[in-house]
C-alpha cells in the first residue's frame, strides 16, 4: 500500500537542502526502488520533506543506506512519520 511520509529537520535550511542535492542524494532518490514523488522546502523551524513511496520498508531502507551516511558527523536520521494512502488522485490528462 503506498505512504505518505513527512520528515522535519529542526534547524537545517535550504543550505543544508542544497548540501544534499551535492552530495547526490536527489540524483539517488529518483532511481530508488518504490519512490514516486520528493515535495519539500524551509519551515519557521527546520527544514520538511514530503515523499511519496510504494511502502514504508522502501522508504526506510533509502533512508538508512543513502541519506542517513550523507548526514553531517554527529547528525541522526529524524525521526519519520508515515500514512497509509486510501486515495491517490492525479490530474487529468
Amino acid at each position: 500500500m503506498p505512504v505518505l511520509m513527512m520528515v522535519e529537520i529542526p534547524g537545517a535550511d535550504a543550505a543544508f537542502a542544497e548540501g544534499m542535492r551535492d552530495a547526490g542524494v536527489l540524483d539517488e532518490l529518483q532511481t530508488a526502488q518504490g519512490f514516486r514523488g520528493h515535495w519539500s522546502g524551509a519551515t519557521s523551524s527546520g527544514y520538511r520533506a514530503i515523499e511519496l513511496w510504494d511502502s514504508r520498508e522502501d522508504c526506510q531502507a533509502f533512508a538508512e543506506g543513502h541519506f542517513a551516511p550523507k548526514l553531517p558527523p554527529g547528525a541522526e536520521l529524524p525521526p519519520m512519520e508515515f500514512f497509509e494512502l486510501n486515495f491517490e488522485v492525479k490530474p487529468a490528462p
